[in-house]
């Protein structure tokens, strides 16, 4: 079994104390992965003593081994659920699965926080995008489209880019970092914040490092969520986004074109 599901099937029979860890432990997983007990306890405001406990009340031998396993199930891509049907393809259930989550996440993010995301970036003078690693196809994608709609947003190139160049309150940087968060990441968000750039950040985690330089964090809880599961629900936001900033701009039809069928 999982941390997840040893979790829950002790839950009832830990004391309100231990509760109190677990019900962290099952929203905020990426906190367990990246800090020790000492961190996590102070984090909670329990005794580091009451992180141990909990660890082997549900099965393990100690923190350490609890924490191995929250990392490996971070990392690890799970197969789909189970399909109802015999005479469905795989690929369906991959779909299906991929449908659950996004309904899932979408009952639990901050659709307020959304909303003034969606006002900075209506009224910035200039946009700049941030990913790295795997946030790099989250950034380009949003980038391009973006742009399309604003003409005044480029994407962050790691590999030739260097820090953020612009100052203001009128320019604006988007950042996306999922676990594992890369430091150059963290960099770039300090750096765009004492430049007073207004800083997005879009991340998996509350516990990420790069939100405590943001202006406007929207968090889409899926850090328990493989590698491959983060994708489908990460591009199903951001098209929420692009929407409405389509619409708040009445440039609908750029998302949609009806007369234009090559890019010259």
């Amino acid at each position: 079994m999982t941390y997840y599901e040893k979790t829950k099937n002790e839950y009832e029979n830990l004391t309100s104390g231990l509760k109190k860890v677990a019900e962290v432990l099952l929203t905020n997983p990426i906190l367990f992965a990246t800090h020790p007990a000492k961190k996590i306890a102070h984090v909670l405001d329990v005794s580091e003593t009451m992180v141990v406990r909990f660890s082997k009340a549900i099965g393990y031998d100690g923190f350490g081994s609890l924490q191995a396993d929250v990392k490996r199930n971070l990392l690890t891509i799970r197969p789909p659920e189970k399909v109802a049907s015999e005479d469905r393809h795989p690929f369906s259930g991959i779909m299906e699965s991929d449908s659950n989550n996004i309904n899932q996440i979408a009952d639990h993010l901050d659709w307020a926080i959304a909303e003034r995301i969606v006002d900075c970036l209506v009224t910035a003078d200039s946009i700049k995008v941030v990913g790295y690693y795997q946030s790099f196809a989250y950034a380009h994608w949003f980038a391009v489209l973006l742009n399309t709609l604003l003409g005044n947003t480029q994407l962050y190139r790691p590999e030739t880019d260097i820090g953020i160049t612009k100052q203001g309150n009128g320019q604006c940087v988007v950042i996306f970092s999922y676990y594992r968060y890369a430091l150059g990441t963290i960099r770039l968000a300090e750096e765009a914040r004492e430049k007073g750039n207004q800083v997005i950040v879009i991340t998996d985690s509350r516990s990420s490092p790069v939100v405590e330089y943001a202006d406007h964090a929207l968090v889409i809880p899926i850090a328990q969520k493989s590698v491959l599961e983060k994708g489908p629900v990460t591009f199903s936001v951001l098209n929420s986004l692009l929407l409405h900033i389509a619409h708040r701009i009445d440039k609908l039809d750029l998302i949609n074109p009806t007369n234009n069928y090559y890019i010259q």
